[in-house]
């Protein structure tokens, strides 16, 4: 059963400041107070993660695979058949010219076996064949392993978010006892699930490509494969309470909302006065905002955001991020002692193409 689920909110701290905190949003825990644990209803949208704290040990086989020596299906990462041992790694392990002995295709044992049709690494590997174990360091186990992509993932109301497979993970250690180092981040076993690059994003895209749909309600989904020891699949008991019931596979009982897409300017606040004709203005976005929305030209031809009045001639607007906007002034300066109202309309969406909730104005006036 899921006892409890940790993930990171947005929240208003009592000097009126938006920060960001680590909570229960499902499940609690002794000592955990009413700040600590309750539903999230605003989700911090970018660089968040997920901490699925399981009440017992899940069959790690179906969550993680180990590296191989090259691409072995579709990528170069190898499920471990249950029943393996150590061993199985080790004699998969082995140098390329014994390889063929020491972990043969028709062991169901072996790991690391290819899988493509025609052979692997340029065909030199025939289908059925080790490709053998990435073991540079020849200790006799596998020098890295990754999520197994949908072995459990994110999903924001129709929208499958795509799993960071290197940094999500299957801790099987831990208990419910809090140590007094890393407090109730520590509690196990569990699934550490972070959100994924969008799939549209551009190559070697990271943070902050890593995000979750803005305003959704979303909800954990898992592989029919994942089991505990005894085979049972992964469910939600009503609040995380494992002394409840719940029907194998029904994880519905947690859910959670994500913030919605905002915008923030700086230096300049709404409604500020005296802000300077030829510094820069820099607009963040609370996530990756789509492209359309972020080219100027396309923005102001679809209203996504508008300027009044216009921008003098020889202003620049970049997007150094996908979720920053920085507008520079010519060198003559904006106009002086002038109010100039943005305007972000509803056309503006995120990536995922969720949508700004509501219309939103910033007003400013330039000095002398």
């Amino acid at each position: 059963m899921v006892e409890q689920v940790r993930l990171s909110e947005k929240y208003m701290t009592a000097t009126g400041n938006v920060a960001d905190r680590i909570v229960f949003g499902f499940g609690t825990h002794d000592g955990a107070t009413a700040d600590q644990a309750h539903d999230v209803t605003s989700a911090k949208s970018v660089n968040n993660g997920l901490r699925v704290i399981i009440d017992e040990l899940l069959v790690g086989n179906y969550l993680e695979e180990i590296q191989c020596r090259t691409v072995v299906d579709n990528d170069a990462y190898s499920a471990v058949p249950v029943g393996a041992t150590p061993d199985d790694i080790a004699r998969c392990s082995t140098a390329k010219d014994v390889l063929q002995k020491t972990c043969p295709g028709s062991n169901p044992l072996s790991v690391c076996i290819c899988h493509v049709p025609g052979g692997c690494d340029g065909g030199l590997i025939a289908e059925g064949t080790p490709a053998g174990v990435l073991d540079v360091n020849q200790d006799g186990s596998a020098d890295d392993t990754h999520f197994i992509s949908d072995a459990v993932q994110i999903k924001c109301g129709s929208i499958m978010v795509p799993t960071d497979i290197d940094g999500s993970y299957w801790n099987p250690s831990g208990d419910q006892n809090v140590p007094a180092l890393a407090g109730y981040d520590a509690l196990g076993p569990a699934i550490v699930l972070k959100p994924g690059v969008h799939p549209l994003a551009p190559a070697g895209s990271s943070v902050p490509w890593n995000f979750l749909p803005t305003n959704t309600d979303c909800g954990l989904v898992f592989s029919p494969t994942v089991v505990d020891k005894q085979g049972e699949k992964v469910c939600a008991p009503p609040g995380g309470n494992v002394e409840s019931t719940c029907s194998p596979g029904d994880v519905s009982a947690f859910k959670f909302h994500v913030e919605p897409l905002s915008v923030s300017a700086t230096p300049i606040t709404n409604g500020a006065t005296n802000i300077s004709r030829t510094n820069a203005i820099v607009l963040r976005f609370s996530a990756p905002v789509d492209p359309a929305n972020i080219d100027l030209a396309t923005a102001l031809a679809t209203g996504s955001i508008t300027f009044s009045p216009a921008l003098p001639n020889g202003t620049t607007v970049t997007a150094p991020t996908p979720d920053t906007l920085r507008i520079m002034p010519p060198t003559t300066g904006l106009s002086a002692n002038t109010m100039y109202t943005i305007t972000f309309t509803t056309s503006l969406t995120d990536y995922y193409g969720q949508p700004l909730p509501q219309t939103i104005t910033l007003s400013f006036t330039t000095g002398m």
